[in-house]
């Protein structure tokens, strides 16, 4: 049987072996905001446990789930406007776009609400749903910790392809989903491997190498792609544990560029950089048309920092394990803002949408703030 290990354990198993070497979490130094970075509202649903939930949009409305159900928010002002229940506990966040919501449980369950909140269809997968489902052009994409990629019709969950590899027998829970973009799905792998499918038939297209997994034990070989690559002007890139970030053209799946990091948080790009948050909350930029690297920030070491957000161009947004968000400048990784939201974790990137970065914690709360 596969086993699946969570990334919260690695320090632990780390520590039974006689070695802990997780990070001490640096303490935060005042930061004097050089930039207008400020709280437009905040809202609040149902908590989030120990699954990573972020908020998405469609209709004019944001979403976001816990973990016992869906709610909808004015972007301009937070009021709540519905709250649906779930029958099961959600533990796969949600995916909306195209006036779908949709989300899985930890029993394979596949709900899809409309906007309104009521129910479209409710399907069984083939395992458990931890990541939250992507939509695009009438399918509903989700990942099943098996390591299945099924692709489902939008309107009544029918499926319509799945795509499925073999595992290494040691692979990390992945709350990533995939990324869908133009016609294309992509989805980071187990052994450091990204693969890009047709979204309307799931053929594979092309699949190419992250990292290579190496290491004497089968700890060490864990290089498993555990964030959502990002696609950006003919550009995919994807970070790996143990392993690499790096570039590929999307056309064929070429490499374009690579380097060494480990990283589970993730990555983003904007026009000049592709930024990492890396495993140890060090938050680092390469420069996106070859990859040399421009600067590391050590300010956030050891604060189990999120993914990055990248906010036009000019700089980046983090969230940490006390609930911070910390604004950094995209030049050279100076902290420029901070602000806090409460003081549970943020796990999962902040997302800008409709020019306001959107944060949820694990408190169930959502909170947004606007950079200017």
């Amino acid at each position: 049987m596969k086993q699946l290990l969570a990334l919260s354990l690695l320090a632990t198993l780390a520590a039974c072996a006689g070695t802990d070497n997780s990070p001490v979490p640096t303490e935060l130094k005042d930061v004097a905001n050089t930039v207008a970075f400020s709280q437009q509202w905040q809202a609040s649903y149902s908590e989030g446990g120990i699954y990573h939930f972020a908020p998405d949009v469609t209709g004019g409305s944001v979403f976001m789930a816990g973990l016992q159900g869906i709610a909808a928010f004015n972007p301009q002002d937070g009021r709540r406007l519905m709250e649906v229940r779930s029958d099961k506990p959600l533990a796969g966040g949600i995916g909306a776009a195209n006036g779908v919501v949709a989300g899985g449980s930890l029993k394979g369950d596949l709900f899809a609400w409309d906007v309104s909140g009521k129910a479209k269809w409710q399907v069984r997968v083939s395992s458990e749903v931890v990541a939250p489902p992507a939509i695009a052009e009438g399918v509903v994409v989700v990942r099943t910790v098996d390591g299945r990629i099924t692709g489902l019709n939008a309107e009544d969950g029918k499926q319509r392809w799945q795509f499925s590899r073999s595992q290494p027998a040691l692979i990390l829970r992945s709350y990533a989903g995939v990324t869908i973009a133009d016609g294309v799905v992509y989805a980071g792998l187990a052994a450091g491997r990204l693969v890009a499918l047709s979204l309307a038939d799931g053929r594979v297209l092309w699949e190419s190498l992250v990292a290579q997994p190496k290491g004497a034990t089968e700890l060490e070989r864990i290089a498993d792609v555990t964030s959502l690559p990002v696609v950006d002007k003919g550009q995919v890139c994807a970070v790996a544990y143990q392993g690499r970030v790096a570039c590929f053209a999307v056309s064929n799946g070429s490499l374009l560029w690579a380097r060494d990091i480990s990283s589970y948080a993730g990555l983003a790009i904007d026009d000049n950089h592709v930024y990492v948050t890396d495993d140890v909350g060090t938050v680092q930029a390469f420069e996106r048309s070859g990859g040399r690297n421009l600067w590391k920030s050590s300010d956030l070491y050891g604060r189990r920092v999120s993914g990055p957000a990248a906010l036009g161009g000019d700089y980046i947004a983090v969230g940490d394990f006390e609930g911070y968000v910390h604004v950094l400048a995209a030049a050279d990784g100076r902290l420029v803002a901070r602000q806090r939201a409460d003081r549970s974790p943020i796990v999962v990137a902040p997302r800008l949408i409709d020019g306001k970065l959107l944060v949820q914690t694990q408190a169930g709360g959502l909170y947004a703030y606007t950079l200017k």
